[in-house]
């Protein structure tokens, strides 16, 4: 862990990133994205990663929700007897 400083570069705020993390992928260039979390944390992530992460949630989505979903599915097939 290394503690680092927000700083003010023109109309932005600024994170320098420690150089050890260019091994994680984390070189100059490299697009990121930044989530906020419920707790105020932010989270940081290479684009390449959200797709993974998109296909995780999505995933865990339908596992938690198999039953609606297959219930919407017979809906727009139009089947009555399997929404019943």
């Amino acid at each position: 862990m290394q503690i680092v400083k927000i700083r003010r570069v023109g109309n932005s705020n600024v994170v320098t990133l420690p150089h050890q993390l260019e091994a994680a992928g984390y070189t100059a260039g490299t697009s990121v994205v930044i989530e906020q979390t419920a707790e105020g944390h932010l989270l940081l992530m290479p684009v390449t990663s959200v797709r993974e992460r998109i296909r995780a949630i999505g995933r865990q989505v339908v596992n938690e929700d198999r039953e609606a979903l297959a219930l919407l599915a017979a809906v727009d097939r139009g089947d009555a007897n399997r929404t019943e």
